[in-house]
């Protein structure tokens, strides 16, 4: 099973010691998320780290590890992508919407380190009411 870890941190200010406090938050997440997805698929899976830092706003998914891992998605090179929250791609609902309809079109699950495999079921609902809107 390949894993894509994605991770997108804002480095706010500029001071050596704020990014590194950044990174080191990073890492603790990347870790929290391994943890998870031992515990759903066991000691045989492979991971992919998609990182982000840097100060991007919600709307901007032109993000280089953003951009690589949608990449992945769509030539099936990964079986599921875990966040932290689904925030970590971003703020616009619209947009998560957007992602997680790529993953589904390719078969590529979708989870957090926060809410699991729930947060599929919620974005499902998600999902079906923006369709029904634009439908009727």
């Amino acid at each position: 099973m390949k894993v894509g870890i994605y991770n997108h941190q804002h480095q706010r200010g500029g001071c050596p010691g704020c990014s590194q406090t950044y990174v080191k938050g990073m890492i603790s997440d990347a870790e929290r998320c391994k943890n998870v997805i031992l515990r759903y698929y066991g000691p045989d899976c492979e991971f992919v780290n998609y990182t982000d830092l840097g100060d991007y706003p919600p709307e901007n998914v032109d993000r280089p590890g953003y951009q690589r891992m949608i990449k992945d998605i769509k030539s099936n090179n990964v079986n599921v992508i875990i966040t932290i929250t689904a925030g970590k791609i971003s703020n616009d609902i619209n947009l998560i919407l957007d992602f997680y309809q790529t993953c589904k079109n390719h078969n590529v699950e979708f989870i957090t380190a926060k809410e699991g495999k729930d947060v599929m079921a919620t974005l499902d609902i998600l999902l079906a009411k923006v369709q029904k809107t634009v439908l009727n």
